[in-house]
């Protein structure tokens, strides 16, 4: 199956977005909360809210439950429980520079411990909680049979689709007025699933209505309407932390985390012909896509690793402007992410081979 360019496109953003959000400075700092750190933060924010667009794209495409809970088991179950498997027993061994007999053993209560974190549905392995994102992708594969269901209800009228939307959307304002207070989500079990099936709900509608979002004119809108919402949540996140609020509009499940994430698949979608229309650039992009899940599940180690070596300390050192040192720290750990990615692909191929052959 030909994959649609420009989607791969905003994954590659997406995954460059998430490394953004997991290197970003600490926004309070010396006793006050840095307005230009908080300004990248909030540019990075949406990562996670455009991979649930991505995921709402395709998922409503098929047609048998069981073929896709075989198919999610497969290529994101069995790595996800690899990677868990790989953290647990080398994690602190490869971050923390521990002994591999140390790293490898584990007492009793730990285990008891990580059997219970799994039976909570969270990710309790030391240094996979960002796995988070794959236990709420579970849930929503589970729960298919509704969504899917919903979604063909809502794909009878265009008037149904816009009123989901708008009623969706007030939702998640009004639950940012009361900064979360209202519908209480999170990155955990039902607090998540609730928004994140939403947001693929709107993927799906948007992808319907591609070709009109396509439309060169819309570039501009989307760039203007990114930069204007953040620049706003910029403001209104700053009085947030001055009054104690916390900190819920810089997550995905905010309104304008999805208004802004809407705008990077929009962005992407006018670039298709740009990306296209060159061969090498097209292959690039292709190639990078492949292996942003991989990148997902690694990027954390390479970041601890910069971190055992002061690789952070030292580029932190040498550049002026703390946007540069993010940026360069970003394609740094995506780099060394994709080093990791192309070995890994390279292993399972040789594994797939020798299997076929015995």
């Amino acid at each position: 199956m030909n994959r649609d360019i420009s989607v791969e496109f905003s994954r590659i953003i997406a995954c460059l977005m998430v490394i953004g959000i997991h290197i970003s400075l600490a926004v309070y700092h010396d006793g006050y909360f840095d307005g230009s750190r908080l300004g990248f933060a909030c540019l990075v924010a949406d990562a996670v809210g455009i991979f649930w667009l991505i995921l709402g794209f395709f998922l409503f495409n098929n047609t048998s439950y069981t073929k896709l809970l075989k198919k999610t088991a497969i290529h994101i179950g069995v790595p996800a429980l690899l990677f868990n498997l790989f953290a647990f027993y080398f994690g602190e061994w490869i971050v923390e520079g521990v002994s591999l007999k140390e790293s490898m053993l584990h007492s009793m209560n730990e285990y008891a411990d990580v059997l219970r974190g799994f039976l909570r549905w969270n990710s309790p392995i030391k240094y996979g909680g960002h796995l988070w994102y794959i236990n709420v992708y579970l849930l929503i594969i589970f729960v298919y049979p509704v969504l899917k269901a919903t979604i063909q209800y809502l794909d009878e009228k265009i008037e149904r689709q816009k009123a989901f939307l708008i009623i969706t959307f007030a939702a998640f304002v009004v639950n940012d007025i009361v900064k979360n207070d209202l519908f209480q989500f999170s990155h955990h079990s039902i607090n998540a699933l609730f928004p994140a099936a939403i947001i693929a709900m709107w993927g799906h509608i948007i992808y319907k209505h591609k070709e009109t979002l396509a439309a060169k004119k819309n570039i501009i809108g989307a760039v203007l309407v990114f930069i204007v919402l953040n620049i706003i949540r910029l403001f209104l996140q700053l009085h947030f932390y001055n009054v104690g609020a916390g900190d819920s509009l810089l997550f995905w499940y905010s309104s304008i985390g999805v208004v802004c994430a809407s705008c990077v698949v929009i962005f992407s979608f006018c670039l298709k012909d740009v990306i296209a229309g060159k061969a090498i650039v097209q292959n690039a992009v292709s190639v990078l896509a492949d292996h942003t899940f991989n990148i997902y599940l690694v990027h954390f180690f390479v970041i601890y690793i910069l971190e055992r070596l002061n690789f952070q300390e030292w580029l932190y050192h040498r550049t002026q402007f703390e946007w540069v040192y993010m940026i360069l720290l970003i394609c740094v750990v995506f780099s060394g992410s994709i080093m990791i990615s192309v070995c890994l692909k390279r292993v399972r191929y040789l594994i797939q081979k020798k299997i076929k052959k015995s």
